[in-house]
Formats: C-alpha cells, structure tokens, sequence
C-alpha cells in the first residue's frame, strides 16, 4: 500500500552498495518518487574538494588528496557534515536520502563521544522509518560501469539515457567522464574500500535492528526502482 510508510518521515541511505551500483540514480528517482531531499555525498565533496576553497584549508587539502585516489575521507570529519545535513533537512520538515554517507562502521554508529549517523537518523524519523539499502552487482559489473560512466559537465548527474543527453545540453553542459574517480585503478582501490570498509557495515546494522534491504542492482535503472519500491512497500 502505498502509505505504508510515512512520506515525510522517511530516511534512506543507499550507502552499502558498491562502487557504480547506482546509488546516485536511484537517491534522485527515490527524492522525486517520495518527495524526499536527496544528499550526494559523493557530488558534495567532489564539488567542496575542488573549489578554491580547498587550496587553501589543510584540513580540505588532506581530504581532496583522499578523495581523489579512491580512499574514503576521514570519517569523524564526514560524519559531521552529513550529520549536519540531516539535521537541516529534518528540521525543514523533509524526509531524505542519502547517496554517499555513512560509510564506514564508525560514521554509522559513531563511539562515546560521537553520534553516528544511524543513530542521528533514527532520532530525527524514528528508527523504525530509517532504511539502508544494498544495491547488489559484481565487481566485474562495478569496473565495467564505473569505467564508461559519463556525467553531465554543469550539475553532474549521470547521463544514463538520450534524455539525460538532453536535459544536459538544455542547461548549457555536455556529458563528460569523471576522470579523476574512474580510472580502473582509482576504480580498484574504491573497491577495495569498500570491501574492509562499507561493507561490515551490513551484518551490524541487522544486527542493531535497523531495516537493511537488498535489491539486485545488475537491471536497467527502472527495474531496480521498482523493487525498491516493492520492498518499501510503496509500489
């Protein structure tokens, strides 16, 4: 049924899939679906790691090095500003989804002195309205598609589809690679973060009690959505 859940009081995050699983395209097909603010933590610190800013802040320096050879940033740092960001959105009124954040056992659950994120959410909705959701596909699959991915050059969106082409070229952009993130090598070594570091998030997070869903991310991009939405009980 489709208000199964309460739309407004609703956080997802997408965090706990791979590399090229299609967090970013399924976050925004989520926020217009649902109504929801959709964080790219990904798109954030790419766009906040390369701006002049960062030249000259050390602290955004030690990050953009991180970032852009396929290391996770320092998470008691990232977890405060998404953090932050669920808390502004929250407090609007909104329900969100995350793309990129947490990523880590510790930007998820945090230690004595620090909130983690799940934790964070589950006071802002109630645990019981927080969902974490896997996008499973291989690693041959993550190399392939992170290896021919194209973003569009001004918003950064994926160009998954003609109309994404076009929507593109109507603000001005043109499809481009994310050079920096999609060599095989970087490509490799997010993989391998991945692996030692997003991916014993999962089996806590049952563990604590909080809702992990895992849908097959290998379908085109409308077949993944619906089983989300299937199993949110919203299709």
């Amino acid at each position: 049924m489709y208000n199964a859940i309460p739309i407004l009081k609703i956080a997802i995050s997408l965090t706990i899939s791979a590399p090229g699983a299609g967090k970013g395209t399924q976050a925004d097909l989520l926020a217009k679906k649902l109504g929801l603010i959709h964080f790219d933590t990904g798109k954030y610190l790419e766009k906040l790691l390369h701006s002049s800013l960062a030249e000259k802040d050390s602290v955004l320096k030690r990050e953009q090095i991180n970032f852009d050879t396929g290391k996770l940033t320092t998470p008691k740092w990232i977890l405060g500003q998404a953090r932050r960001e669920a808390e502004r959105i929250a407090a609007s009124g909104s329900g969100l989804v995350f793309s990129g954040s947490p990523r880590t056992l510790y930007e998820t659950f945090g230690d004595d002195m620090e909130e983690g994120l799940a934790g964070a959410l589950s006071r802002l909705y109630g645990k019981e309205n927080v969902y974490f959701i896997k996008l499973d596909i291989d690693e041959e699959t993550t190399l392939e598609r992170n290896s021919k991915r194209m973003v569009c050059s001004v918003e950064r969106f994926p160009i998954l589809t003609k109309e994404d082409e076009e929507r593109c070229k109507a603000l001005g952009g043109s499809p481009e690679k994310r050079k920096a993130l999609d060599t095989p090598e970087i490509i490799r070594e997010r993989l391998k973060e991945y692996r030692e570091r997003t991916f014993p998030m999962i089996e806590q997070l049952k563990k604590e009690g909080y809702n992990v869903i895992q849908v097959d991310g290998r379908p085109m991009p409308e077949e993944v959505f619906k089983s989300i939405l299937k199993k949110l009980n919203l299709s």
